[in-house]
């Protein structure tokens, strides 16, 4: 362990400059608080403190004279003693039991000026005097000191203490120092004898030394004063926050006992029916957007004004239609169509053509190709999974040929990200209204890459159309860049086998395999007439099918299934037969089932029909599922089986 050290302080003579005036500010002789230490090991002798001291100040050695400093009985610290030649070879630390000095014959004292008129006591020197002298005899010096004429009388007092209370006593000049009991260490205030009118409101040094002194003490008086009023207004302050979190906590719990009724008022009618539409009031709406103010607003478009809203401490999606036509073609689709892709429809307002949907926290597809507000860009992986999600979305729409919906306007904006990354699609089967026979849709510069080119000539919307759109989204999300003469551009990469330039390196290390495909079926989506055109189901599905088909680890929930494997996702599970789907369809009320076990008697669900849509996101996702669990027979046999 490294030797102690002790803390020492030094006061050289400019260190003496003490003044005391109307600020109150005093101390004896030295301001130690002010005054730089040293730290000393046990054993340094001091000779070489002397020399520590020289390196420091510049003060050579020869020119160095110790004194040391003592704590009197009053409790006021003076100088006691020199340190002589032959002591400095004694630690420094211990001179605490140096020998009491032998010259008695000599004191050396500090001298103070006392300005009556400048109500100001300062440090003018020190003096050495022989203590059997008489205090007149040094007259003369302090007359010198203070600039004092001849003719001036000079009267001298003994500065003993200050604090707690004053105490300085006159000193009788006729006397002999050792008569006045003057030692070394002692202060001497000196000033001049003033006579009337001249005579100021502190005319000796003692009366100065007891105004500063009352000073003092009402300074510090006044300052526990304030602090004691500090102290109150703290504790009332403090009262006034535990009232305040009371009242939080309480108003908190209620709102979490609200939240929580409303969340299973909503799973209770999830439970019953999917096809439930909510009714608000318009008072319901103008607090959800805190009446419609600007600072909800997330956008504006030809289908409405969107807003953020909350209900029930829920967040979600409030669009005010841009006219009444729209918001009642919008009811009867969203009212009859359901599906993991698409945007979930909650419910309405009449009374001011409102509809409530989901909040998807991550925005629209078209800000995330662009990063808008510096947002994170989408990896490869989210991009083909999208992709998938989108063509899968379009299937379960024109999957009915007798009530085939056309989306016709699928546009990045049209489609919606969650908290997840899995998108949903909006604003669809609402072209129609825009598209009157001789005009042209709004916001055209916008809409003219994602729109099929035979509508110009027969202005006519088909499925077709979709997979024209669908097939601009592919390149857009593989490369990155604006849709305005995209396919052009890849289909010339792709013939000069440079597609890897375009490629958007943002998304990360996508796999140059895929990106290929993805760009020939994207050309392929974007022909210039239907006919070139593929089939969504047997051509472009067949393709992205399997790139979608490999989840990363641990993106599902998992259950524990009839087979008593734990490691099933929940997902893959049907709910009527707990075992993982071969065939999983998506029934009347929303959710996907076994299509054995729907249409056998297992169940007792009151569903509106029995219309089914194959799931074909969900299958793939499971077929690649059971192939990773080849080792195990079970699954290789239920794999063959599907």
């Amino acid at each position: 362990m490294p030797p102690p050290y002790s803390h020492i302080k030094v006061v050289r003579e400019e260190d003496f400059r003490s003044r005391i005036g109307e600020d109150g500010h005093y101390f004896d002789l030295i301001d130690f608080s002010a005054i730089e230490g040293f730290n000393v090991p046990p054993t340094m002798t001091i000779l070489r403190f002397k020399e520590k001291l020289t390196e420091k100040f510049g003060t050579p050695l020869q020119c160095q004279r110790l004194w040391w400093w003592a704590r009197r009985q009053n409790n006021t610290y003076r100088v006691d003693r020199p340190l002589t030649t032959e002591e400095e070879n004694l630690p420094v630390l211990n001179t605490n039991s140096l020998p009491t000095w032998s010259n008695m014959d000599d004191a050396l004292v500090f001298l103070k000026h006392y300005d009556p008129g400048k109500a100001q006591l300062r440090y003018v020197g020190l003096l050495s005097v022989k203590v059997a002298s008489r205090p007149s005899e040094i007259l003369p010096k302090l007359r010198s000191l203070a600039g004092f004429c001849l003719s001036e009388t000079i009267e001298l007092y003994e500065e003993i203490k200050f604090e707690p209370s004053v105490w300085c006593e006159a000193i009788d000049i006729h006397n002999t120092f050792s008569a006045g009991e003057i030692i070394t260490g002692d202060i001497i205030c000196f000033q001049k004898i003033l006579k009337p009118p001249d005579i100021p409101k502190y005319p000796s040094v003692a009366s100065f030394l007891q105004h500063v002194c009352d000073q003092k003490t009402y300074e510090e008086v006044r300052k526990v004063h304030i602090l004691e009023e500090e102290i109150v207004t703290l504790k009332h302050q403090a009262d006034t926050y535990l009232v305040q979190k009371e009242k939080a906590v309480t108003a908190y719990d209620q709102l979490k006992h609200e939240r929580d009724n409303a969340v299973q008022q909503v799973n209770e009618l999830r439970d019953q029916s999917t096809h439930i539409i909510l009714d608000f009031s318009r008072k319901d709406m103008e607090q959800a957007t805190e009446h419609f103010k600007n600072a909800r607003e997330i956008g504006d478009t030809e289908y409405g004004h969107t807003y953020k809203g909350m209900i029930h401490n829920m967040k979600v999606l409030i669009k005010l239609s841009s006219s009444q036509k729209l918001f009642q073609q919008e009811v009867s689709i969203l009212s009859q169509w359901r599906h993991p892709n698409i945007i979930t429809f909650i419910g309405v307002c009449s009374e001011v053509s409102a509809l409530v949907y989901e909040w998807l926290p991550n925005g629209n597809l078209e800000d995330r190709i662009i990063c808008t507000n510096n947002s994170a860009p989408l990896s490869w992986y989210n991009r083909t999974q999208i992709i998938g999600e989108i063509c899968c979305a379009l299937l379960f729409l024109h999957s009915n040929k007798s009530t085939a919906l056309v989306h016709g306007d699928l546009r990045p904006c049209n489609i919606l990200i969650d908290a997840n990354y899995r998108s949903k699609i909006c604003n669809f089967g609402m072209s129609n209204l825009f598209l009157q026979l001789g005009t042209f849709p709004p916001n055209l510069t916008a809409r003219l890459p994602y729109m099929d080119p035979e509508f110009n000539t027969t202005e006519e919307l088909t499925t077709l159309s979709d997979v024209y759109s669908l097939g601009v989204i592919i390149l857009r999300l593989l490369t990155g860049m604006p849709p305005l003469t995209l396919s052009e551009k890849v289909a010339e990469a792709l013939g000069s086998d440079s597609l890897h330039l375009l490629i958007d390196k943002s998304a990360g290390d996508w796999p140059y395999i895929e990106a290929k495909q993805l760009a020939l079926i994207g050309l392929s989506c974007t022909g210039m007439t239907r006919k070139k055109r593929p089939d969504l189901l047997n051509e472009v599905w067949i393709v992205i099918e399997p790139l979608t088909r490999k989840p990363p680890a641990a993106t599902w929930p998992y259950l524990q299934s009839a087979s008593g494997d734990s490691s099933v996702p929940a997902a893959f599970i049907c709910p009527i037969s707990m075992e993982i789907m071969k065939d999983p369809q998506v029934a009347s009320d929303g959710f996907t089932y076994e299509a054995e076990a729907i249409r056998s008697p297992m169940t007792n669900l009151a569903l509106p029909n029995l219309n089914l849509v194959p799931n074909r996101v969900l299958r793939s996702f499971i077929h690649g599922y059971l192939q990773q669990q080849q080792p195990n027979p079970a699954y290789q046999q239920q794999l063959s089986e599907t």
